[in-house]
């Protein structure tokens, strides 16, 4: 059986997308076949009031601002026009309001979720739209870009308050080499996910100068 993250969020893919019954309601195969379709029409699918650039109502406006604000690209569909649809989709994901953002066919959630994740960081990890920033990527990503790295430690800092990373690099390649460049070296070593941390403590020193902090 699917374990939900917490209550009301679900994993993607793991959400009891295919429930026949729900609030006491049944589903017929035709409707049910229909919305599974749906909600796997693009990878994150947005089930509102309205379109979003006509939302019709706040909570269906805030969630396109917020999708807008962290580059999701998402489908959409107006349950206005469909009530079929609006009252079907109540009962197969067991979620009674509007708007419902699911990703790769699994519920995400409403608003209140969709915020919660996004005050953790976690919204864009959820809804599978770029891997979930870790010390083990971020050093992994160095190592990978920078061929003569000595040392290199992340520290995951974060305090709830968005992602913090401490960062301790060495490398042949700084030997010479001006401390504003090494740490754009890094930088461009982080790609995508530099971006996505909030606050960065970056070190960057030779192996000189990293041999003179151990004696």
């Amino acid at each position: 059986a699917s374990t939900p993250l917490k209550e009301g969020v679900w994993a993607a893919g793991c959400a009891p997308a295919l429930r026949i019954r729900g609030g006491g309601e049944e589903l017929d195969g035709e409707l049910r076949l229909r919305l599974e379709k749906l909600v796997k029409k693009e990878p994150v699918m947005l089930f509102m009031k309205g379109s979003p650039d006509a939302p019709q109502c706040g909570f269906s406006s805030r969630v396109v601002k917020l999708l807008t604000e962290h580059k999701v690209k998402f489908g959409h569909f107006d349950i206005l026009k469909d009530p079929q649809v609006r009252a079907g989709l109540k009962t197969m994901s067991n979620w009674p309001t509007f708007p419902q953002v699911y990703s790769k066919g699994g519920l995400i959630g409403g608003l209140d979720v969709l915020i919660e994740l996004a005050e953790e960081g976690e919204l864009l990890n959820e809804l599978g739209g770029e891997e979930k920033v870790t010390e083990e990527l971020l050093e992994a990503r160095i190592r990978a870009a920078i061929p003569t790295i000595e040392h290199v430690q992340a520290d995951d800092e974060s305090d709830g308050c968005g992602a913090k990373f401490s960062l301790h690099v060495v490398a042949g390649e700084f030997e010479g080499m001006p401390l504003i460049e090494r740490q754009r070296m890094v930088h461009a070593a982080l790609g995508d996910a530099l971006p996505r941390i909030h606050a960065l403590t970056l070190k960057c020193r030779t192996s000189q100068q990293y041999a003179a902090t151990l004696k």
